[in-house]
């Protein structure tokens, strides 16, 4: 019997037509609702002649409920349904948008947020649930997912923007509710999603389904045990170390070297371009390379290429840097995702993805403050170079660690990793 090729080691599993495009839909919408609130509630807030520090405490309140409830919306995923609990958590995301014009209180403006940042990302790990359970984590459907997501992402806040400036807040939160709208029929669209070992219908939601149990906590957290998944949660967080130094200082530094907004624009664009492209290249590349180590490559790709940005003297090697810092950061997402969904269990893809979460919104809240303590303490030049190689040097190390702790198949092209 002749070996078996990289392609026949990772095939792409067939799933219906329906099933694909609403988890695809799903996830955008969801994903991209963040990205249009961010456009809208700074202009309502200024609006109520909010202060900059109460608009900086009701933006980041949108991450709250997802820091501290992911692994148990993931638990309810696992036990109720993946479908169920999107669908649930879709329709109030519809209405919510909905209550910000009519709402002047600061604190009720707060409570709306967290609510509806929760909402949101419930579709967005659900899909990514989906993604583990019905497609095994497929490299090449993660990819596609990881490029649609992208496009959403590029519309959505345009037009919530244009919503503003044509009709004003109602005109803009209702935007914000037909986007939801939107990902809440993509939900509906979805089939029940049968898990393994299931014999029957799911069983019904009860209230005490809703409140968060230390178990489910326990077993999360208890994934970590397994090499893998613990090497692939150290990366995802030094992944979104990588983003803070895009996302914190880039802009302010390419301004006082005398570029324009626009030309700033342009390099933001080559990153979000070359990111939703490359996304596609996901399946073809871990048919050729194990999926870990490109995981490392690419990250490490990003940190590098941010990091160089104060040495680039010319505008053409800057759009360069950005165009592979964005084609390596958008690679590294669907790899995350695919490499966890297949390390553990079907029954299990709600909380990974709710740890995953977890990780990645704890990054997102306190790498920003390191950021800004180097850039006060050092400038904002050498900042670049400093967290640019911090990141380097612990991805290295978590390389290393990788090299220890993962078996030989961890490491094989194809995935080399369960099938189940």
């Amino acid at each position: 019997m002749s070996a078996p090729t990289t392609a026949d080691q990772d095939p792409a599993p067939e799933v219906p037509r329906r099933l694909e495009m609403a988890v695809y839909g799903a996830a955008t919408f969801s994903n991209s609702l963040g990205y249009m609130m961010m456009v809208v509630l700074p202009l309502w807030a200024l609006t109520l002649g909010v202060s900059p520090l109460m608009v900086g405490i009701i933006l980041g309140a949108r991450h709250a409920l997802v820091l501290l409830y992911s692994i148990h919306g993931g638990a309810m995923m696992d036990r109720l349904d993946v479908r169920r609990v999107m669908i649930a958590f879709a329709g109030f995301g519809v209405l919510l948008p909905l209550l910000f014009p009519i709402t002047p209180w600061i604190w009720a403006i707060i409570i709306l947020q967290m609510i509806g940042g929760y909402c949101s990302a419930t579709g967005w790990m659900g899909a990514q649930a989906i993604i583990g359970q019905v497609m095994r984590g497929s490299a090449v459907h993660t990819g596609r997912m990881a490029f649609v997501v992208r496009i959403g992402a590029l519309i959505g806040p345009p037009l919530a923007g244009a919503a503003w400036d044509f009709g004003g807040p109602w005109a803009a939160f209702g935007t914000l509710s037909a986007w939801g709208l939107g990902m809440l029929l993509c939900c509906f669209a979805l089939p029940p999603v049968q898990q393994e070992g299931d014999t029957g219908p799911r069983p019904r939601p009860r209230v005490a389904d809703l409140m968060p149990r230390l178990s489910d906590y326990l077993i999360a957290f208890r994934m970590l045990v397994v090499p893998l998944v613990a090497v692939v949660m150290a990366v995802s967080v030094l992944r979104i170390a990588g983003f803070s130094i895009q996302s914190s200082f880039y802009a302010v530094y390419l301004e006082g070297r005398g570029y324009n907004g626009t030309a700033i624009g342009v390099l933001l664009a080559a990153y979000s371009l070359f990111g939703g492209g490359l996304s596609l290249a996901v399946g073809p590349l871990t048919r050729r390379f194990a999926p870990l180590w490109l995981l490392i490559f690419v990250i490490g790709g990003s940190a590098v290429a941010i990091a160089l940005t104060p040495a680039l003297g010319s505008y053409w090697l800057l759009l360069l840097a950005a165009a592979v810092n964005g084609g390596c950061y958008g690679l590294s997402q669907p790899l995350v995702i695919s490499i966890t969904s297949r390390v553990v269990g079907r029954g299990e893809q709600g909380k990974a993805v709710g740890l995953r979460t977890t990780a990645n919104r704890l990054a997102a809240t306190f790498l920003p403050v390191i950021m800004g303590a180097v850039v006060q303490g050092v400038g904002l030049e050498a900042s670049f170079y400093i967290t640019g190689g911090a990141v380097v040097a612990l991805l290295a190390l978590v390389a290393l660690g990788a090299r220890l702790v993962t078996s030989p198949a961890d490491r094989m092209p194809g995935n080399g990793l369960p099938k189940g």
